[in-house]
């Protein structure tokens, strides 16, 4: 069995304070390998509020899935995860603010989680400008990726919107939302399109320097990296400008 509390340490070692706003990826089943943690998911949970006690944890909740262009509706108390147990299990955690969002939803917990939440409503995109990912960004914050592939950099597809690759987009739909309070808003929201391309975001470490903008380490069982949002976003946009299908592949039988 392995002891959730070891995360703390190992998240230390890789650079994270107390203090500090994180974005975590994750991996639960990266994170534990052939072992079982204690506490389960739970337990990791209380553990990454516990890394960052007096700073905040952010957590994706994204419901692209649950939320689909034939169901259109989408619940911020009520709509489940589709990207994993440890997302799904911060939703239903305590204290917890979601941002409204029917397919990019995040989960906050701490010093500003509610100020970080608070304006996704307003975005047509599913990263944009209001988006706690942006928040990350602007605020200097860090991206963890836990046990889990550099394809879940999400804070990628932010600096793309900011660029708009001719890959990105399909058509915008009207969603039905229902917010905490049961207030009925309709969002008209833009999704992305990656039925041609293969996402390569693992090739944002060409573009960072080891141990200043990034460090690559074992959190329990899984392989983590601890990035520094602002230069990843940086130097992402860059790129991004120089060649803007850097970050993707054409699969093939396609004419992209």
């Amino acid at each position: 069995m392995l002891n959730p509390t070891q995360l703390i340490e190992d998240l230390r070692n890789l650079g994270v304070k107390e203090d500090d706003l994180i974005i975590v990826h994750s991996s639960y089943n990266g994170l534990r390998g052939a072992d079982q943690i204690e506490g389960g998911p739970e337990a990791v949970i209380a553990a990454l509020k516990e890394t960052v006690k007096k700073g905040t944890l952010v957590i994706p909740t994204f419901s692209y899935e649950n939320v689909s262009i034939d169901n259109r509706v989408f619940d911020v108390e009520n709509t489940p995860v589709c990207i994993g147990i440890l997302p799904e299990t911060m939703r239903l955690s305590n204290d917890v603010y979601r941002s409204v969002h029917p397919t990019h939803s995040l989960a906050a917990w701490g010093k500003d989680a509610e100020a970080i939440t608070q304006n996704h409503q307003f975005d047509h995109t599913p990263v944009g400008v209001n988006s706690p990912l942006s928040e990350v960004y602007r605020r200097n914050g860090k991206i963890v990726l836990l046990g889990c592939p550099f394809a879940r950099n999400t804070s990628l597809h932010g600096v793309e919107e900011m660029i708009l690759p001719d890959y990105l987009f399909t058509t915008n739909y009207d969603y039905d939302v229902t917010l905490a309070n049961q207030e009925k808003i309709t969002m008209n929201v833009l999704r992305h399109d990656f039925s041609a391309h293969e996402q390569r975001y693992e090739r944002i470490i060409d573009l960072l320097e080891e141990e200043k903008d990034y460090k690559i380490g074992n959190v329990l069982n899984g392989r983590t990296c601890v990035m520094n949002a602002q230069a990843t976003w940086d130097k992402a946009l860059i790129k991004y400008r120089e060649d803007s299908h850097y970050f993707v592949d054409a699969l093939p039988n396609t004419s992209c």
